[in-house]
């Protein structure tokens, strides 16, 4: 899920934060990198490296240089791994055509028209010779250390092919929701397990490869709706890329296959945690732990592949009968940083909804871990939520029999500032363990003061006995 330009900055981060602590002497290294993804190249820029294409009769600079002149030196790189701590790359894309031919150089002159001998030879070179004529035209140049490295583009896929399950679904129309009984693209259709305002989830069964599945259905309404379409070959696309034994995995069937759009998905045999949490007997502490150190491992696996679910809540999260726990529907999921559009879009329930979402900030780690807080409070509530209408339901109010640290944790969890909250939910869930295996038990219940109103009917009731008592014995 990663584009080239992120993929290249997290594979780098760690190296240049080691490459920082181990430079000495001013040692730095210049990089500059082509990335290729399907029709199109993305470009890496660091230090002093150069980078151009050769289009036809054009030698075209890609990426700027990060130098600083100085003498009696030529230049010294302005950026480089192992400069800083916090790496700062250039990163661009280009659009690849064939016979394209790119060239990425170190350790030459910058001086204009340095390059002009490279064209004749490079434009005359064949497949074979391409690297030996870039050697030639090098060697020409008055500079040392000089190194060149050359790509030239064969071939390239399809325009409508890139390789992704988004590309493979853009092509196929909505159809009409088949009805119980009919057998469509080999999948024998059974009931509907859900039908909302945008698709309608039906049980099937594979008869090709003879397994229950569900077979989530958008509904005709939505042919026109294209920031619909987006979400769903969005799901689509995170659903087949995420590998967690806790998240549901949607299923790929072969493009030839399929005669509509609709995505494939395990049938799980189960209950929802919502339906669990309204059923007795009340969620006990080690079955609780169970399912929230599953679902924040989920949350940290989506967050792995840069990935934000968006709408976490009991409601979409399967107990299965085996054991496991899984993450269901993917359809709000959110990818910071490539996923500009989405970004301004709310995403969720709004119950579960980090303070700041509502004022149009985007999801991110901290309102994963809000919205797991609310689940996981409702989760041992009783399917209450932490809030009332004008103030906090701290946990031990409605369940006096959890631990005190349980509930001081899911309180930092619902910190309404961002920055209060646990950074993402790996350090929830290590906080969680830490109190279990601690096992402290339940803080002692304060004594509550006694309220002027009780002291006085207290007093009162006192002088009253005092005053029968002195009553029955004037009488006797």
């Amino acid at each position: 899920t990663l584009s080239p330009g992120k993929a290249a900055a997290a594979a780098l981060a760690s190296v240049n934060r080691w490459l920082a602590g181990q430079m000495q002497g001013g040692a730095l290294v210049s990089l500059s990198a082509l990335l290729l993804q399907n029709r199109r190249i993305g470009l890496v820029q660091l230090g002093a490296c150069q980078m151009y294409r050769l289009r036809g009769a054009t030698l075209t600079p890609l990426m700027q240089p990060h130098i600083h002149l100085v003498e009696p030196a030529p230049f010294f790189p302005a950026k480089a791994l192992g400069l800083d701590a916090e790496l700062t790359l250039d990163l661009g894309e280009a659009e690849a055509e064939a016979e394209d031919t790119y060239l990425l150089i170190a350790g030459l002159s910058l001086a204009e028209g340095a390059y002009a001998a490279l064209l004749p030879l490079l434009q005359r070179a064949g497949e074979e010779e391409l690297a030996d004529a870039a050697l030639e035209a090098l060697a020409a140049l008055p500079a040392p250390g000089k190194s060149v490295m050359a790509l030239r583009v064969q071939s390239l896929p399809d325009a409508e092919d890139d390789g992704s399950a988004r590309a493979a679904l853009a092509h196929l129309p909505i159809r009409q929701p088949p009805r119980e009984g009919d057998v469509r693209d080999g999948f024998q259709i059974g009931h509907t397990l859900f039908r909302g305002r945008y698709t309608v989830l039906m049980a099937a069964r594979d008869l090709q490869n003879n397994q229950d599945v569900a077979l989530k259905i958008p509904l005709p309404s939505m042919l026109q709706d294209e920031v619909f379409t987006a979400g769903f070959m969005r799901e689509a696309w995170v659903g087949t890329a995420v590998r967690s034994q806790n998240v549901v995995q949607y299923i790929e069937i072969p493009p030839e296959r399929r005669s509509a759009l609709y995505l494939v998905m395990p049938l799980y045999h189960g209950e929802t945690l919502e339906k669990r949490i309204n059923r007795a007997p009340r969620v006990s502490l080690p079955e609780g732990m169970g399912i929230a150190m599953r679902l924040c491992e989920a949350v940290q696996d989506l967050a792995a592949i840069e990935v934000v679910h968006r709408d976490l809540k009991p409601d979409n999260v399967m107990l299965v009968e085996t054991g496991e726990v899984r993450l269901l529907d993917l359809g709000l999921a959110y990818l910071p940083g490539i996923d500009a559009a989405n970004a301004a879009r709310p995403g969720g329930t709004i119950r579960y909804m980090a303070p700041e979402l509502l004022k149009g900030a985007p999801a991110n780690a901290r309102t994963e871990v809000y919205a797991l807080a609310v689940s996981f409070y409702r989760m041992f509530s009783g399917g209450a939520f932490p809030y009332g209408q004008h103030e906090k339901r701290p946990l031990a109010r409605v369940r006096p029999d959890m631990p005190g640290w349980l509930g001081e944790a899911l309180a930092r969890g619902l910190a309404p500032r961002p920055e209060d909250r646990f950074a993402d939910a790996r350090e929830f869930a290590h906080v969680l363990q830490i109190g279990l295996a601690e096992g402290r038990d339940t803080p002692p219940r304060k004594r509550r003061a006694l309220s002027s109103l009780q002291l006085w009917r207290g007093l009162a009731l006192l002088f009253a006995l005092l005053f029968l008592l002195s009553l029955a014995r004037l009488m006797k």
